[in-house]
């Protein structure tokens, strides 16, 4: 049987999806799955889960949103696998009636949480595939396994920006989707400061490309051998660099949860977004939060400032823990 699946989240969102996906092909184990979403953060995570990705936005999707009469070459699109699972669409009742309208097994499922929402994201699309998973089971963490040839381009990439092979590395990611999700700067650079400050120990320091600058930023407030910039590198290539990595420290991002997926130790900063429904998952995992005096976190007005809770002192702690 081939299957599609259409994902149209992040690249945290996508990690969170693949216990669900993992459990489609236990319960289905002679399918193949097809994976229409973003490809560059499908690239790098996507081994032993599907046998192919797509870009979602070469699908005729748009055509389920409207009126008109679907094309013959669309139904044999859609027709042409022998199951559907559409993360899109839940929200429009025509999208989702046309789909099922022309195909005999679709899913269309909604995986985002709302306010009152009590399972976590991951649980959200294992429930969304019906597929008679104990409610009183836990969903176990994703594991993203790297192809050899990928994980040397990592270990050779670090070596031929400044590591020796030796020296223990702690990933530092400033930066997250948006700014009310981001610690503020200047305790990141506090935090690399003292860091830095063992001398067999190299700082990565991870941009992303909604934070231009941040790198470099931090990386003026630290002597030049101390850390190793990566800014601008595709997602297979960020994967094997953290991969190195004995620990992670950053924000609520798609990043943390590729570094937990890769079973790095993670320190993850969360500020408005709430943990029971996005944190990373992973054995090794620690979530850091405190919004007291936050207004916006009580009443949904206003700035956040609930991140600035967050000491320098209290990642350490949690560091030589």
């Amino acid at each position: 049987m081939e299957i599609l699946l259409l994902h149209p989240g992040g690249l945290g969102d996508i990690i969170l999806s693949l216990p669900a996906i993992a459990l489609l092909r236990s319960v289905l184990p002679s399918a193949r799955l097809t994976i229409a979403g973003n490809v560059d953060h499908l690239a790098p995570i996507i081994s032993g889960y599907a046998e192919r990705v797509v870009s979602l936005s070469t699908l005729p999707l748009h055509r389920l949103y409207v009126g008109e009469e679907l094309p013959r070459e669309d139904v044999a699109f859609w027709r042409s696998f022998g199951k559907i699972v559409s993360w899109t669409g839940s929200a429009d009742p025509e999208f989702a009636e046309k789909l099922r309208k022309i195909h005999p097994d679709v899913c269309v499922a909604r995986w985002r949480p709302d306010p009152k929402e009590d399972r976590h994201v991951s649980r959200l699309f294992v429930d969304s595939l019906d597929l008679g998973f104990p409610p009183e089971k836990s969903v176990s963490p994703a594991r993203i396994l790297l192809d050899p040839a990928t994980r040397k381009e990592g270990h050779q990439w670090l070596l031929d920006h400044g590591w020796n092979g030796r020296d223990s590395l702690i990933a530092l990611h400033p930066g997250a989707g948006s700014e009310s999700k981001r610690w503020p700067l200047l305790r990141f650079v506090g935090l690399a400061r003292h860091l830095a400050l063992q001398k067999d120990r190299k700082l990565l320091i991870i941009e992303g490309p909604a934070e231009r600058g941040l790198t470099a930023q931090i990386g003026q407030a630290l002597a030049e051998s101390r850390a190793i910039p990566v800014e601008s590198v595709n997602s297979d290539l960020l994967a094997a660099v953290i991969e190195q990595c004995g620990t992670f420290i950053g924000n609520d991002s798609g990043v943390a949860h590729l570094a937990a997926a890769l079973e790095v130790a993670c320190i993850v900063l969360f500020g408005p977004t709430l943990p029971q429904h996005w944190a990373p998952l992973g054995e090794n995992v620690v979530v850091l939060r405190n919004t007291h005096g936050c207004e916006a976190c009580r009443t949904g007005r206003g700035a956040h400032n609930c991140l600035g809770n967050i000491s320098i002192d209290e990642v350490l702690q949690v560091l030589h823990q």
